[in-house]
Formats: structure tokens, C-alpha cells, sequence
């Protein structure tokens, strides 16, 4: 353990730096927003599940319902799904599918046609202290439709995922724990569609936590998304309380052998 003291506290200096290199805090998104722009605050509901079905082989479901208000179901709903291959305890390569459809509404700026991705990605943890580390790298291939009617245009984009989950009262994450977590993304954009603008979003989260089995746990926090829309629109601010369930059930023992 006294090895490995300076390389957690190593990788806490440079989450801390990658936070502040690409997310600038919310004073500074607030002086840079020209003085017509909304601050806008919404819901975020969330549901999460890595089914694992073999030794190699899982599922992933997800569902999101984003932007929500308090008489509509939400002003953008995206529906993923794909297939996990595990090829080892700490690496996950999963590609798969996904589905966005916006409503629009009076502030909403982003396209508000449906929206079809296929999407690779990669996720790497490191769990062997009490600090746990999860990285996640991601490729999506966006045909979106900007608004009805519209021809879909094809769009690329990356995105990586840095997530740090600490347990509160014990040295590990079991069966009825509490834990923190802080977590920040950013989405760069590539390609002919992206028109010379490869920053495009980033997403910084802060929540806590509770781990009610093995298999599932409920998370509450604050998440931070600031979108670079096109030039001719001004960026976008928006301040989310978020709420997640997440299910991640292992089958190996009841599912036929799957090599």
C-alpha cells in the first residue's frame, strides 16, 4: 500500500488539473455568457445497467431523461443500449446503439429532430484501493435531424469520462454504503460536420451516493453542463440536479454457457 500512496495521490493532482483545464468554473461561465443568456436549471432522471451474462459477455441498457420540468415528461429523452465483452476484471469494450428525441420548447437550442448513434467505447477501472478510478473512452457516429423535415447530417464525436468513487464509512464499497463521487466529461467533436469546432461540451458532477446491494445503488448530485453551441449561438449553461439508478446484476450462474 505504500507503494501505491503516491501514485492515487498523483492521479488526484491530475484529475484536479484536467477539471481546471477543461471546465472552467461557474464564475467564469457566468462572466463569459453574453448578457441575453439563460442560466438554466433543470432535472435530470437516469437509469443505468451493466447486466453481466457470462464471463465475456454483457449487456448494457440505459435510459435518460434530460431537461425535465415539472409538467412535461422532459425536454430530451435518449435510450442506449449495447453489448459488454469483458476481457478482463478491469477492462469493458462495449458497442452498441443509441436514440435521442428532443421536445422542443421555448429556450431549448439544440436540435429538436430525432437523433440515431452508433457508438464504440472503452472502460478501464482500477478498484485495488479505497479511492476508485473509472475511465471511459467513447466514439459516437451522430445522424441528427435538426429540425423536421431536415435531411439527417452525419456528425463524429469522442468523449472521455474521468470517475472517482470513494467509500464514507469503510476502506471498501459493499452492501449498504454511502460513498461520494465526482466525475467530469468533455465531448470533442471531429470531422467535416464538426466545422472547425472540436470542443463541444463538458459535464462536471458532484453527488454522494448509496450502494443498496451488490447488484444496485441510487445516487443524487449536482451536474454542471456547459454546451458550445455554434457561432452563431451563444454557449449554453445549464444547472442540473441529477438522479441515478443503477442495476448492475450478475447472471453467470443462471444464464446458459455463453463462450
Amino acid at each position: 500500500m505504500q507503494t501505491s500512496t503516491p501514485s492515487i495521490r498523483g492521479l488526484m493532482l491530475l484529475t484536479s488539473l484536467l477539471l481546471l483545464l477543461t471546465h472552467p468554473g461557474t464564475a467564469q461561465q457566468r462572466t463569459a455568457l453574453p448578457a441575453s443568456s439563460t442560466i438554466r436549471h433543470n432535472t435530470w432522471l437516469m437509469f443505468l445497467s451493466d447486466a453481466r451474462l457470462s464471463k465475456r459477455w454483457g449487456l448494457h441498457t440505459e435510459v435518460q431523461v434530460l431537461r425535465t420540468r415539472t409538467s412535461e415528461l422532459g425536454s430530451q429523452n435518449v435510450f442506449r443500449g449495447g453489448a459488454n465483452y469483458y476481457a478482463a476484471d478491469n477492462l469493458v469494450l462495449t458497442g452498441g446503439y443509441a436514440y435521442s428525441q428532443a421536445v422542443a420548447d421555448d429556450n431549448f437550442t439544440g436540435a429538436i429532430g430525432p437523433e440515431h448513434r452508433l457508438y464504440q467505447q472503452v472502460q478501464l477501472h482500477d478498484a485495488k484501493s479505497r479511492l476508485h478510478v473509472h475511465h471511459r473512452y467513447r466514439l459516437e457516429q451522430r445522424w441528427v435531424q435538426f429540425q423536421p423535415g431536415q435531411e439527417f447530417a452525419y456528425l463524429n464525436r469522442m468523449r472521455y469520462q474521468l470517475r472517482l468513487v470513494v467509500p464514507l464509512l469503510g476502506p471498501e464499497l459493499t452492501s449498504r454504503m454511502p460513498y461520494a463521487v465526482a466525475a467530469d466529461e468533455i465531448f470533442l467533436g471531429f470531422g467535416k460536420g464538426s466545422k472547425g469546432r472540436l470542443f463541444q461540451q463538458n459535464r462536471a458532477y458532484l453527488g454522494v451516493g448509496y450502494q443498496i446491494s451488490k447488484a444496485s445503488a441510487v445516487e443524487l448530485g449536482y451536474l454542471n453542463q456547459f454546451v458550445q453551441l455554434p457561432v452563431e449561438s451563444r454557449p449554453e449553461l445549464n444547472e442540473n440536479i441529477q438522479f441515478s439508478l443503477c442495476f448492475n446484476p450478475d447472471w453467470r450462474r443462471t444464464m446458459p454457457s455463453l463462450k
